[in-house]
């Protein structure tokens, strides 16, 4: 990835530099022969991009109407739509989440 501009899942965003990557704060990041998506849902408009960009607008547009694609979640889905205190409770959850990975990995170390 080094090198490259990429998205992810917004509670990973600061691990693409960990990469070489640059983080960027979209959707879907096309850039050279690297195709990102950030997040569950992102994921599927990188397919429909991908589609789009491999087979033509018109399939693209055929595979969304095919699988009834009209997201309304009923409640934001981003950092920057919803509420802080959410987005503050989930960021400490994953904080912790976090740290149990890395007392994980410095025991499974010290077992093998």
């Amino acid at each position: 990835m080094r090198g490259y501009k990429c998205t992810t899942h917004w509670t990973a965003m600061d691990r693409l530099a960990a990469y070489g990557a640059t983080p960027v704060n979209q959707r879907v990041v096309f850039d050279r022969t690297l195709a990102t998506g950030a997040g569950v849902t992102a994921g599927i408009g990188l397919a429909l991009a991908m589609v789009s960009t491999l087979a033509g607008e018109d399939a693209a547009r055929k595979i969304c109407l095919m699988m009834e694609y009209a997201p309304e979640p009923p409640f934001p889905g981003s950092p920057q739509s919803a509420d802080p205190s959410t987005v503050k409770a989930l960021q400490a959850t994953i904080a912790i989440a976090r740290q149990i990975e890395t007392i994980d990995a410095a025991a499974i170390a010290k077992l093998e």
